[in-house]
């Protein structure tokens, strides 16, 4: 369950889901792992720079990576010296018709000053044991 755009798109959102534009965090169930809203609602900022070749540098490094911290630099070839960092789990203007990235892994990037009203923040808490 989450916050995708329904309806013709992008001029009539017809809020099947219960919301037109953003919902408030929590809206929906948690996921099986406690989680809320990583997918959908709004792209979410994550600390990793954007790099396009940020998964071949892992497979490079030794095959699976656990926990990854990102790649020390970003580069996007289609905008050579814009700093950008990774955006997650697509926003409520993603529809079947036009971006159906409102997945958990969808990885998408952003130029660091980028302002948007289907942009947030990823935040996690740690487990406090």
């Amino acid at each position: 369950m989450a916050n995708t755009f329904q309806g013709h798109f992008p001029d009539e959102d017809a809020a099947d889901d219960g919301w037109k534009g953003v919902a408030p965090a929590a809206s929906f169930p948690a996921n099986g792992y406690g989680l809320f809203d990583v997918a959908g609602n709004v792209w979410e900022w994550c600390s990793d720079w954007y790099r396009a070749d940020a998964y071949t540098l892992v497979a490079r490094a030794g095959g699976v990576a656990r926990n990854p911290t990102g790649p020390d630099t970003s580069d996007d070839p289609s905008e050579p010296g814009a700093l950008k960092r990774v955006h997650r789990g697509g926003s409520f203007l993603c529809s079947s018709s036009f971006c159906t990235r409102y997945l958990v892994g969808s990885r998408g990037r952003g130029e660091i000053s980028t302002a948007t009203n289907h942009l947030g923040f990823r935040c996690v808490r740690g487990d406090r044991k």
